[in-house]
């Protein structure tokens, strides 16, 4: 049979459409993939061309997204070789690393390259990017090169936390197969067996963890067994001093009974193995935890770390979390956790995905990395980073309840009948009462005698101009309140909520107005662009030396590349001047799995650190609406760089 005559990004778009049981939005598209929402457009139209013979379609919904309709489903998935293409770099990447940890030989390079249907080149850059993510993160695991061939080290323990790592990381929800490699090496009526058996042993000894631990226990008990039976053993090591006798107690009682089911024998170190599993997932009773109890629940090193993460996040932004119990408590849970030695925040969602979502979060969850270093000696992971900035999410809508003259003072216009109005009104405070203000509720007709001089959100059901005040923003919805009005109010109330903390915030026109522009830029890599251009704004005397330093540990822990299009680096270095350097690439590089063209590189004064989710919400938002790949000149780069970071 033929295939469909697509690229990869066209593929794996066929892909998510075909395998979603609901609409998808070209949004939520764009940034699963990674382009705009025009490419997005512009795909789907392709795509539709390569399907007409064959009695399929992606269609639209206006509102509501893209769903696929064929007569032969299945046929098309064999057109789009669903199973066997590799549609990105991430998933060449995963399966190279699931091989390599199986293998008990080296692998082929050559053989690599024709079951991957990729050249020699392609192979190579996929190797460096493995080395990047397992060897100088995550388990750390060393990657041998030889002249044509490639290996990981033989280290039982990190090879199996690699292996369940890939595994969790696309772990079926929905059933108990695994959404990419199948279960070809864990054998699906094996992993059926032990996840039968661990939730019986773990609920007679009153031990409750969370879906992830559960999976990642299910998992590792899985691998256990495969390991040991293939004569892949832990290496001695000295006994543990297990500190928690419920999880003593599951433990042994589970791992007695898989010697018993599986016929097989189970040495002390792998037990104690499965003991910290449980161990570090063994949630904690809710109902003793209180400001009253943390000294009686939590170890000092634990109190000492959360409360200095709180005053950081005080001094540097000047917002103060302390008083929110529940935050403070969830946090103390968090950190314990990340403590432990073994612990595994994953989330089945790739981190740039996150940290879209998480823009703010993110850099409220950084200040916990120079302490975590201070007091651990160790440094954070990216996905600890990312489950801080979870947790930290909470805390914001809960300090703008209890502060409520930063609420966005909200005007709706509506030209149907006030009762409608009144409906729209309801609807709206039932999904953002604790966000928004609505002060009055008016016809269309008096907008041209209404004062908007104290107003910062209009919401219209009409698509008139309704204001030319420059300190209000307009967001047009329908008199339903459809699920996408809500969308784009939740877009603008994410884009705005953290500025309303700042009202004295310095204005960006002066940043832009002296930034330092660099045009035909062009950089090897990652790592001699962020050096390069740090070299060019410390020439300006904003910054020294130790700025450097400081944007390359962010990019190798926590990667600023988040959307393809520009991307928006800085560190929280105090600067001598606010400075903004403005970098256009000759051609478009790769950076992480984004392809960037132009880089914004700025330092901060302490007092202008505000100045920075201003930027990164313009910059994202740059990204969803733009396609900055096809400008060529400064002018208009320049032009439309200025109307998306407008104060």
């Amino acid at each position: 049979m033929a295939s469909l005559n697509l690229t990869l990004r066209q593929r794996k778009l066929l892909h998510t459409i075909q395998n979603r049981k609901d609409m998808i939005t070209g949004q939520e598209l764009a940034g699963l993939l990674n382009a705009s929402a025009r490419t997005i457009r512009s795909d789907v139209v392709m795509i539709n061309h390569e399907l007409k013979p064959y009695g399929a379609s992606i269609e639209s919904i206006r509102s509501k997204g893209y769903f696929f309709t064929a007569e032969d489903p299945d046929s098309i998935r064999k057109l789009n070789r669903i199973e066997t293409a590799f549609f990105t770099r991430e998933d060449r990447i995963r399966t190279l690393a699931l091989e390599l940890c199986i293998a008990e030989e080296p692998l082929s390079c050559f053989d690599l390259e024709d079951e991957m249907f990729i050249s020699h080149t392609t192979l190579e850059n996929d190797i460096r990017l493995l080395r990047l993510r397992y060897m100088m993160n995550g388990p750390r695991i060393r990657i041998i090169t030889g002249h044509n061939d490639i290996s990981f080290e033989q280290d039982e323990l990190k090879r199996r936390q690699l292996l369940s790592e890939l595994y969790m990381e696309h772990w079926n929800y929905d059933g108990r197969g695994n959404a990419v490699y199948g279960m070809s090496y864990l054998n699906p009526d094996l992993l059926d067996r032990v996840i039968d058996m661990i939730p019986v042993h773990l609920d007679r000894h009153g031990i409750r963890m969370d879906d992830a631990a559960i999976v990642e226990l299910n998992l590792a008990c899985t691998i256990l067994y495969r390991r040991i039976c293939s004569g892949h053993l832990l290496p001695d090591a000295e006994p543990l001093s297990r500190s928690d006798p419920q999880a003593d107690r599951a433990c042994e009682e589970l791992l007695n009974a898989l010697e018993e089911e599986l016929s097989f024998t189970i040495p002390p170190n792998e037990r104690d193995r499965i003991y910290l599993l449980i161990a570090s997932g063994h949630m904690m009773d809710p109902d003793r935890l209180s400001f009253e109890t943390v000294q009686e629940e939590f170890s000092p090193d634990v109190i000492g770390m959360a409360d200095a993460y709180i005053e950081a996040i005080r001094d540097v932004y000047g917002l103060d979390f302390s008083n929110d119990e529940d935050f403070y408590i969830t946090i103390l849970q968090d950190i314990r956790y990340l403590m432990n030695p073994v612990h595994r925040p994953v989330s089945q969602s790739r981190p740039e995905q996150v940290k879209q979502h998480l823009l703010t979060e993110t850099e409220f969850a950084w200040l916990l990395e120079d302490i975590w270093m201070q007091r651990t000696g160790s440094r954070l992971t990216e996905w600890d980073l990312l489950h801080i900035a979870h947790c930290t999410s909470g805390a914001l809508e809960y300090y703008l309840h209890h502060h409520p003259e930063y609420k966005p003072r909200t005007v709706i216009f509506c030209h149907q009948h006030m009762s409608i109005a009144w409906a729209i009104k309801r609807r709206v405070l039932g999904a953002f009462d604790n966000y928004l203000n609505v002060t009055a509720l008016l016809p269309v007709n008096a907008k041209n005698t209404f004062d908007f001089s104290d107003t910062d959100l209009v919401l219209t059901t009409v698509r008139k101009q309704m204001t030319d005040h420059p300190g209000t923003d307009v967001v047009q919805i329908s008199p339903y309140v459809t699920p996408a009005d809500i969308r784009s109010i939740e877009t603008y109330i994410q884009e705005h909520l953290i500025l309303r903390f700042y009202p004295q915030m310095s204005s960006l026109a002066s940043l832009l107005r002296d930034a330092v522009w660099l045009e035909g830029c062009e950089f090897s890599s990652v790592f001699s662009a962020i050096e390069e251009l740090s070299a060019k704004l410390e020439e300006t005397g904003a910054v020294g030396s130790e700025y450097a330093t400081q944007l390359l540990h962010r990019e190798s822990l926590c990667s600023n590349a988040i959307r393809s299009g520009a991307l928006f680096q800085f560190s929280l270095v105090p600067a001598k001047s606010s400075r903004l350097l403005i970098s256009v690439l000759k051609h478009r590089m790769n950076w992480g799995s984004c392809r960037i063209r132009v880089i914004l590189t700025a330092a901060f004064r302490p007092e202008d650190r505000p100045l920075l989710f201003r930027i990164k919400h313009g910059i994202d938002r740059l990204n969803r609406s733009e396609d900055i790949g096809s400008l060529r000149t400064r002018q208009e780069l320049e032009l439309i760089i200025r109307s998306f970071l407008h104060d």
